[in-house]
């Protein structure tokens, strides 16, 4: 494989997984971009040569990406910059003369699927709730609207839930099942649409590899057809956690509670503007308001042993009906999924329970009755 990949997000956890699967496989000549030597540390260990590069500023970016033939775009960050990054990625790697830029986007993008027939280059919706999912369809738009005109190749993937060891999705069921404060929406029986960490990272291993890969945008996900309760009911099993303190929330539409009527605003473009010009102690009144308020408009109809907070982006997450059609990769690219759904899980509790995320009197059990 000709050429260096330049890796940006190197600190995260796709990141971080991908550095690793790198130098393991000796594939290719990784050189991680951070913006501050501290996020380094999650990979010290792989002794690389880290270079300084601030992603959301082509000047300094284009120091960071000199030699580099291929640019990977893993960042995240504040949903504020998500756009201005996107756009500095670009001109960076047009000017620094790379060949392909993988861009990592999400299947934030189209919001609440209504069917499962959506074609990989089927715009973003352009109303979207979520300040995050509006900025990421912000930066498809930018490299749809560039991509024909560029002399660099652009290939863009749609993951929905990404997991695995060191996955927040993971962390954070396992936190809520301990608690008791875990729910499932309508008996759990939506589609988890999740993406095993490996299988992205072989997923943009195998683009890297195409001798000339086409620019577009692809869906990519999991195989296998999950719901929320396989996922929750298998960490429980995993942990040692009772999943009969989950709650089972009613399914239907999500009745909003006055802090999700804050964060929409929250959400608007206005709100910053709005934000300088409130005096403090209005601010702080309404936090005040706000922590009296909360979960207000739920019903709950069963009881654990702590009340959960219900937010709108899980409740929409739980309901999901259909997931993205993932066939255009696999014919472009090829099969990269190699993690299934109960090696996956047995890889994630393994992890839980090396950082202490169990229940301490419980009794440990094999990994493959786990994932059961």
């Amino acid at each position: 494989m000709r050429g260096r990949v330049a890796v940006l997000g190197a600190g995260g956890f796709v990141g971080a997984r991908f550095l690793e699967m790198a130098v393991r496989e000796r594939e290719i000549d990784v050189v991680p971009v951070v913006r501050a030597l501290r996020s380094a540390g999650r990979s010290a260990h792989l002794g690389l040569d880290y270079r300084l590069g601030d992603a959301s500023r082509p000047e300094s970016l284009g120091r960071a990406l000199e030699g580099c033939d291929v640019v990977v775009d893993l960042t995240k960050g504040d949903p504020a910059n998500i756009l201005r990054t996107t756009e500095s990625v670009h001109a960076a790697a047009t000017a620094t003369g790379a060949r392909l830029v993988v861009h990592l986007s999400s299947a934030v993008v189209y919001g609440t699927l209504d069917s499962p027939n959506v074609a990989d280059d089927a715009p973003p919706v352009v109303s979207l709730r979520s300040a995050y999912a509006r900025e990421k369809a912000a930066a498809e738009r930018f490299i749809g609207a560039h991509m024909k005109e560029s002399r660099v190749a652009t290939v863009v993937l749609r993951p929905s839930l990404i997991w695995g060891p060191g996955s927040p999705y993971v962390l954070g069921a396992a936190t809520d099942l301990l608690r008791g404060s875990a729910y499932l929406v309508g008996g759990g029986a939506g589609l988890c649409t999740l993406m095993h960490v490996d299988n992205l990272v072989q997923s943009i291993l195998a683009v890297i590899r195409h001798p000339a890969a086409p620019s577009g945008f692809y869906h990519v996900g999991d195989d296998e057809v999950t719901t929320w309760r396989d996922f929750y009911f298998g960490i429980a099993a995993g942990i040692g956690a009772n999943a009969a303190t989950i709650h089972m929330l009613p399914g239907g539409d999500y009745r909003p509670a006055l802090r999700d009527r804050v964060r929409d605003l929250q959400n608007l473009g206005a709100y910053e503007w709005m934000k300088d010009r409130v005096p403090l102690e209005t601010r702080t009144a309404i936090k005040r308001r706000l922590a009296r308020g909360r979960d207000g408009g739920l019903v709950m109809v069963a009881a654990g042993s702590a009340r959960p907070s219900v937010t709108r982006e899980v409740w929409e997450l739980q309901r999901t009906r259909f997931r993205l059609p993932t066939a255009r990769f696999q014919s472009e690219f090829g099969r990269q999924n190699s993690v299934s759904f109960e090696q996956g899980m047995s890889a994630s509790i393994a992890w839980l329970r090396y950082i202490g995320a169990t229940r301490s009197d419980a009794a440990p059990m094999p990994l493959a009755a786990a994932a059961d």
